[in-house]
């Protein structure tokens, strides 16, 4: 038998990052586990170290995600959300699909990088990282599941076989996601998608379907039948190879349409079927299908190698779940060609469609193997009879049996929120809840239409999205359904776990590297109440007055932020200068402002250097508007906001103007010629 090839799926995606950044990201997935894929998927993305305390590392990683170049969005099935492990917390999009005529099965990623360091052109080349994959968005997809996966690289401005069936299912996300055809509009609204198809059209489509006899990856994108995609491939070229198929779920009842399907397209020389069962041994299919297959010509059961399912090395270790889904063609002699479809398809109509009316969405990536030894088979043949028969569907363990068709959407800029009824008719009585307790009662919701909710209930879900973002739903079925709220405007989404005094902004505004800011968060992260062992509990840091927290210090400070917001506007990351500048986290200026002018107001800090900062604010203000002129127009709610809050300060310099009879001329003068940024001197009177 052939060594089957093992690696580790976040392992290798932690390789290919290496020496580059993230610029936008789609993940696409059946079942979705937010609190998980915010955790211990996304940090796979990021060449940045981070904490192993949860609450820490979603600090580190909220701070990362506003350096974003683009953005990223989750697509994932909407009767697919896992409640364990809690909703999503951070700045990605995670978007609800309801596929008409089976479920949203694909598990992709579609990642667009760039390198770290420029070229000698002074650009940073990108790439795209293309995954298929069997693994669900979860804790068993990533860590304890058997699954499979296969990542293709797209060069910038390549010639790539992958590039029109890349952007046909790019736009398809988003014209499922809208419930409408595709236009520019709607494409700009999805910014992950956008980012990903621009570069896509600037690479070309090979027309070649192999090269120097060698077949190019293809991708499947669901429109047709899994036989028809590969025959229409291959043709003719997969007659009479050995198959095997490696599934965990079939359909019900006592034969399998889609084997017979791809028995008849290719008719192999033989061909071997995984038997999958669960830890008692039981298979996990019909005893009629077992019976009906055996009985097939030069085709039997499989069995994949014990050590590839233990969880441990011990032999008495627990198995691991076989989830991967893979049909491999392989010519059984040295040299002989190996050609394998790996994806989301399982071994089911539905999966398969191959009855013509319509299925589930799948994907996978067809790609030959070029070893140089003779290609064998992984499937041992079954011989042993099952004990007891536990036949399941492809859609066990979703969170419901048909989800919800409500969508709630809470715009933290505005503190607006809506809902959304996605069915031809009128809403029933709908009762959202939250630790059993209800928010929100809806009923009548007009199809189709965004329809926007009180006030008084847009706070109710505020307050509740402090702590979670996922809500379960009465009222539409015999079960509970479950949603995730659909957050936008999330630099105003007040920080997640850590609040700093005015001196620690300003300090923190002027570290230098990604490790010293890990470091100063990892000291500051208040987690009070949380049972975390491995978090190392540091005892309060001392507060001493030293120059940097007083003039040189403030200066220094906003010199740094003004770099860091000028180089994130150069660069086209408006999102990092939202978050610096208008943002409501723990180190933006409006933050920093409010804190001011709070520890003012009660005498806890030096009347002087709060004046300082207010006019240090006014300066940034005033040349980054003047400078990023467009950008200021863009935001004039944002900018109207701050300007109030210097407004704010008047109290403060008039307590100041009231210390003597000079002091209102001296602070009409100073601040003339401080809000006046100084120029330098030319080279030739600098002596």
């Amino acid at each position: 038998m052939s060594d089957i090839p093992r690696a580790v799926l976040s392992e290798h995606f932690l390789e290919r990052m290496k020496g580059r950044r993230l610029v936008s990201a789609i993940f696409t997935t059946f079942r979705f586990e937010p609190g998980f894929f915010e955790t211990e998927v996304l940090p796979v993305f990021f060449d940045i170290s981070l904490s192993h305390a949860p609450a820490i590392k979603l600090v580190q990683l909220e701070e990362a995600l506003r350096a974003l170049p683009g953005s990223i969005a989750v697509y994932y099935d909407a009767h697919g959300l896992v409640a364990e492990g809690g909703g999503a917390r951070l700045d990605t999009r995670r978007i609800p699909i309801r596929h008409r005529t089976g479920i949203f099965h694909p598990k992709n990623v579609l990642a667009l990088v760039e390198d770290m360091e420029p070229d000698e052109d002074g650009k940073r080349p990108r790439a795209l990282l293309c995954a298929c994959a069997s693994a669900n968005l979860t804790r068993a997809g990533w860590w304890e599941n058997v699954e499979v996966a296969h990542v293709e690289e797209i060069e910038e401005e390549a010639h790539s076989s992958l590039r029109d069936a890349l952007l046909r299912y790019v736009d398809a996300l988003v014209s499922a996601a809208e419930g409408r055809r595709v236009n520019d509009e709607l494409r700009a609204s999805h910014g992950a998608a956008q980012d990903i198809r621009e570069f896509l059209r600037g690479t070309t489509q090979r027309e070649h379907r192999t090269v120097s006899g060698k077949l190019l990856p293809h991708f499947h994108d669901g429109e047709v039948s899994l036989p028809d995609f590969i025959g229409g491939v291959m043709g003719k070229g997969l007659r009479g190879c050995c198959l095997e198929v490696i599934s965990p779920y079939f359909d019900g009842g006592g034969i399998s349409a889609p084997l017979t399907a791809l028995l008849e397209r290719f008719e192999p020389q033989e061909t071997r079927v995984f038997l999958p069962r669960n830890d008692h041994g039981e298979a996990l299919c019909s005893e009629e299908l077992f019976t009906w297959l055996r009985a097939l010509s030069d085709v039997s059961w499989g069995a994949l190698p014990a050590d590839l399912l233990r969880l441990g090395k011990s032999e008495e270790a627990r198995l691991r779940t076989v989830h991967a889904k893979v049909y491999r063609f392989f010519e059984p002699k040295r040299g002989g060609r190996e050609i394998l479809f790996i994806g989301s398809v399982n071994l089911t109509t539905a999966g398969c469609g191959v009855t013509g009316r319509g299925g589930n969405w799948e994907t996978g990536f067809l790609i030959e193997v070029t070893s140089g030894i003779r290609p064998d088979w992984w499937l041992g043949v079954e011989t042993r009879q099952p004990p007891i028969f536990s036949p399941r569907e492809e859609t066990d363990g979703a969170a419901t049996d048909g989800g919800t068709q409500l969508m709630l959407r809470f715009h933290w800029a505005t503190h607006a929120a809506s809902a959304f009824w996605t069915d031809s008719a009128p809403s029933p009585s709908l009762s959202v809840r939250h630790g059993g307790v209800s928010l929100l009662e809806l009923s009548c919701l007009a199809p189709r239409t965004w329809v926007s909710l009180s006030t008084e209930q847009a706070q109710r879900l505020e307050t509740t999205l402090h702590a979670t973002s996922l809500l379960e739903v009465i009222g539409e079925g015999p079960e509970p359904g479950f949603l995730l709220v659909q957050e936008e405007g999330m630099s105003h989404r007040p920080s997640l776990l850590l609040d700093l005094s005015a001196a620690d902004i300003l300090r923190y505004w002027a570290l230098l590297t990604v490790e010293q800011r890990a470091a100063f968060i990892e000291a500051r992260v208040n987690v009070a109440g949380e049972d975390e062992p491995l978090l190392t509990k540091l005892a309060p840091l001392s507060f001493e007055v030293t120059l940097f927290d007083r003039f040189a210090g403030i200066f220094h400070a906003f010199e740094c932020l003004d770099s860091h917001v000028r180089n994130a506007l150069d660069e086209k990351r408006t999102r990092e200068a939202d978050y610096r500048l208008f943002g409501k986290k723990y180190d933006s200026l409006g933050s920093l402002l409010e804190r001011v002018l709070k520890d003012s107001s009660t005498g806890s800090a030096e009347r002087v250097e709060s004046y300082v900062v207010t006019l240090c604010a006014k300066q940034l203000l005033r040349e980054i508007g003047r400078d990023h002129s467009e950008y200021w127009a863009e935001r004039r709610k944002d900018v109207r906001e701050l300007d109030a809050r210097l407004g704010d300060a008047a109290p403060l310099r008039a307590a100041l103007a009231s210390g003597s009879t000079e002091m209102p001329a001296f602070l009409d003068w100073f601040e003339r010629w401080f809000i006046q940024r100084a120029e330098a001197l030319p080279e030739e009177e600098q002596s």
